[in-house]
């Protein structure tokens, strides 16, 4: 994941803070930034190919295929990597719509010959409401999705997709649980309840429509017992938040320009708080070129930065460790 064209998130595994139990935090790497199509599925093919039972309750969801690209752009040999929801059809749909992409055959992805493509799908309920899927501002942390966790549980992962009035302030309202694995578990009512500590930002041009708007949330209970509540995972994290090229210029550290280099890495290590800001930081390793601050300023850029606290595989990133390499050059662009 590139930001600002300098920022990147890596893989990276740490311990959970003291105050929960020691648990493995695993940080996936969202897809690489996309090549240029010169051809994409049309409206048509994708209404053919999202999945039914998913469509007639409103359920949005995305899946990553990663493909064989050959020396024509076109996709070949695909198969799905992730999907979410787990198991409502999204693989397979945005299987099938891979073959409607075509690279450009000039791109680095058709010289490299393959890609890994993200295929998201969105729906409304109520067409008379403006569907908006903007990043959450706000949003349950993992302390309240394991007091949520009902007590029919039964020790499982529960997953809810919910279709919820969505409000001026980007609150939700009259949410309702269109979708629920197990069943008869009472993980609906679980989400129902958290639904209020979601806030959405939403897009001025959704603010402007005379529309009730709506919005579409996935939630993922695990019980707070057991190995499943201790894991902590970030999935394709939405930042809110980075540094400017400016203050990243501003930050490039005074030894470097004093040697003439010009441009730079360093690493920070850092914790994810509830509202998805960056704290703890630390110095991670000493940069490239070494000796010269490099991490050290990756620390002070970090502070700017904050993911949102709401994953696409729907759950809370308070308490996970991230590293993220940040790249500086000495002008500002």
């Amino acid at each position: 994941m590139t930001l600002l064209a300098t920022l990147a998130l890596a893989a990276a595994v740490g311990a959970a803070p003291a105050a929960e139990p020691a648990s493995p935090i695993s940080i996936l790497d969202a897809p690489a930034a996309l090549p240029k199509f010169v051809q994409r599925p049309s409206p048509t093919e994708f209404a053919v190919a999202y999945p039914h039972g998913a469509a007639n309750v409103g359920m949005g969801g995305q899946a990553v295929v990663h493909c064989r690209v050959v020396h024509d752009g076109r996709l070949e040999k695909c198969h799905a990597t992730r999907e979410s929801p787990a198991g409502a059809g999204f693989g397979g749909a945005a299987v099938s719509l891979a073959g409607f992409f075509r690279v450009d055959p000039d791109s680095d992805a058709a010289q490299s010959g393959e890609l890994d493509l993200p295929i998201g799908f969105a729906t409304s309920v109520d067409e008379e409401h403006l569907l908006v899927a903007g990043p959450w501002l706000e949003a349950p942390s993992f302390a309240d999705m394991w007091a949520a966790y009902p007590d029919i549980g039964g020790g499982v992962s529960g997953q809810v997709f919910m279709h919820c009035g969505l409000k001026r302030d980007g609150g939700l309202e009259e949410c309702k649980a269109v979708y629920q694995r197990p069943i008869d578990r009472e993980f609906d009512l679980a989400a129902i309840k958290l639904s209020h500590s979601f806030r959405m930002r939403v897009d001025p041009s959704a603010m402007k429509s005379r529309q009730p708007m709506a919005a579409n949330v996935f939630l993922r209970l695990a019980p707070p017992f057991g190995e499943a509540g201790k894991q902590r995972r970030i999935i394709d994290p939405v930042w809110l938040s980075s540094p400017s090229f400016a203050r990243l210029a501003e930050l490039f550290p005074a030894q470097a320009a004093t040697k003439g280099v010009t441009a730079g890495t360093g690493e920070a290590d850092c914790t994810v708080a509830a509202d998805g800001a960056l704290t703890d930081c630390a110095a991670f390793g000493d940069g490239e070129p070494a000796g010269l601050g490099f991490s050290q300023a990756a620390v002070k850029a970090a502070q700017d930065m904050r993911m949102s606290p709401w994953t696409g595989d729907g759950g809370p990133v308070d308490g996970a460790r991230v590293r993220v390499p940040i790249r500086f050059t000495s002008v500002a662009r």
